[in-house]
Formats: C-alpha cells, structure tokens, sequence
C-alpha cells in the first residue's frame, strides 16, 4: 500500500515540475520575441517632425512600438521590423511603412495617400 502512495507523490511531482517548466519555457520565448522587436525598433523611436506644403506633422513612435501623428495615437499594431525598416498596419489595414533614410531622417509612406513624407529626428 506504502507503493502506491510513493507513486502517486512521485506522478504528482512530475506532472507540477512539466507545468512548472512549460510555463518558465514560454516566459523565456516572451522575453525573447520581446527583446528581438526593442533593438531594431530604438534606432525608429523618437519624436519626427516633417514641414511639407505649409503643414507641419509630428510623427512619434514609442519603444513599445506606438505611433502617434500630430499626438494622436493610430490604432494597430507592428507588424514587421528590421535594422532599417518598420511597417505598422493601421485598423483599417493599411500600412504605414518608416524607412530610415540617413542618420537622423526617416522616410515615411503612407498608403492610404500613396505618399511618402520626409521626416527628421527633432527629440
């Protein structure tokens, strides 16, 4: 009778410590992914302004991949992230797709317009 007991512990344990590693396992690859998207997206994250056709525009993008223009935040989500380009998909599907020009200019397209604005680092 002691056996059994002794085996049931023993199937108890076992079943916790699976659980107990699945769970630190999918911590790790949060961590991971998360990590992954917050180096690439430091070199995007600032405040851009643009003066195009008497119109001023304020571009920011937060390290937690938010885009806010003229301090209004655009809903959707990141979508795609490199060195040198990040696309952001608006709710209605559109993209939004920042390209880093040269040290401290952003080449931004919208496809909602089909236009591309030019916007430099100002903070």
């Amino acid at each position: 009778m002691k056996m059994y007991k002794y085996i049931h512990y023993l199937l108890g344990f076992s079943v916790i410590a699976q659980l107990l590693g699945k769970s630190v396992s999918n911590r790790k690859k949060c961590l991971a992914k998360k990590n992954s998207l917050q180096q690439p997206i430091s070199s995007f994250v600032g405040t851009w302004s643009s003066q195009e056709h008497k119109t001023r525009w304020l571009l920011k993008i937060t390290q937690d991949g938010d885009l806010h223009i003229n301090n209004h935040l655009i809903k959707g989500s990141l979508t795609s992230i490199s060195d040198q380009q990040l696309v952001f998909t608006d709710h209605y599907g559109y993209k939004l797709i920042a390209k880093r020009h040269e040290n401290n200019t952003l080449l931004f397209y919208d496809e909602a317009d089909e236009k591309n604005y030019l916007f430099v680092l100002s903070e």
